[in-house]
């Protein structure tokens, strides 16, 4: 049941942030859907195997506690790691089903947060709580992620056009222009790998135990099953949706956002590639002209993104009180 859970997680996570590796370069009108997808599923499963033991060790042992045995809770409490499972499954699914960017991140280590809280409840003599340090650093990294992001996505649009300027033959612009955007696709991707299959399988490491590549792998699977039947919502939403977008500013927007994740996932930090690649679209939108940005559709994504660590934390909560933990 627990790899059923896993599965279905990782599919939404297809579903949902392979908008966040290409959306704004099929916006862009760069890449076609189908070389698209083919550029995701590659790359998520050598970032997911390469980096994902990363961001899967912070949410898998880095949250809740030990035991006073020193033993994992997830591997004493299979209802702890199904409650993580489903309740983050169903938040993300349901952003797909509208459309919406969602963060797998914000929604897994929101769903331990809740789980480690009804475990602390219900058998206070084995399971200690949460290390708060650790939460806490997370919440922060959460908040600097989309200004880091919007910063960097600027800075990147300005050295990209500048060095564009100086290229006066037509046809080379573009070529150097799309290549520029399928490397920064495909980096993207590997960092959808690395950051988002390792913190949405941490509870799943944490639970058998085992080579965490396996368990990466597993997830870029059932990523790439999500990325091919049910993904072009959220790529239509971040595409188009939120900011009218050239080539060049998509490039900017992708490289930003892949660049601040990947920095969070050096350290450990699962933050949200949907945080970022908003961020980014907004911020190179933003600059660019402010009359490219619609600031309803950003707001109502921002505001999704905000609700998500309370929703699924009190969800998680009460799904892990549900199967009796």
């Amino acid at each position: 049941m627990i790899l059923v859970a896993a599965f279905f997680l990782a599919w939404n996570l297809g579903a949902n942030n392979t908008a966040n590796c290409v959306g704004v370069s099929i916006g862009g009108g760069v890449l076609g859907y189908r070389r698209a997808i083919l550029i995701v599923i590659v790359f998520v499963v050598v970032g997911a195997v390469l980096e994902g033991w990363k961001n899967m060790r912070t949410v898998g042992e880095g949250i809740i506690l030990p035991t006073a045995s020193g033993a994992n809770p997830f591997s004493l409490f299979p209802q702890a790691a199904l409650a993580c499972l489903i309740s983050a499954a169903a938040w993300m699914f349901a952003a797909t089903f509208l459309g919406f960017p969602m963060s797998v991140s914000l929604s897994t280590v929101s769903a331990v947060v809740g789980v480690g809280l009804a475990m602390n409840l219900t058998h206070p003599e084995l399971v200690f709580g949460l290390q708060y340090s650790k939460v806490s650093a997370i919440i922060v990294s959460w908040a600097l992620n989309p200004l880091f992001s919007a910063l960097l996505s600027f800075l990147i649009y300005q050295i990209i056009t500048a060095g564009l300027r100086r290229i006066k033959n037509l046809l080379r612009f573009n070529q150097v222009l799309k290549a520029l955007i399928l490397i920064a696709s495909a980096y993207s991707a590997y960092v959808l790998g690395a950051n988002d299959v390792g913190a949405s399988l941490g509870v799943v490491q944490a639970f058998f135990g085992g080579p965490p590549q396996l368990v990466a792998l597993f997830g870029a699977l059932a990523l790439a099953a999500g990325t091919m039947t049910f993904s072009r919502r959220v790529i239509t939403t971040v595409g188009s949706g939120i900011a009218k977008i050239g080539p060049t500013t998509a490039l900017a927007a992708q490289l930003g956002a892949a660049l601040t994740v990947w920095c969070f996932v050096q350290f450990g930090m699962p933050v949200s590639t949907s945080e970022a690649i908003v961020g980014g679209v907004a911020g190179a939108g933003i600059f660019k002209s402010t009359a490219t940005v619609s600031r309803q559709r950003l707001g109502k994504i921002a505001l999704t993104l905000l609700i998500t660590p309370a929703a699924v934390g009190l969800l998680s909560f009460a799904v892990a009180l549900l199967l009796g933990i």
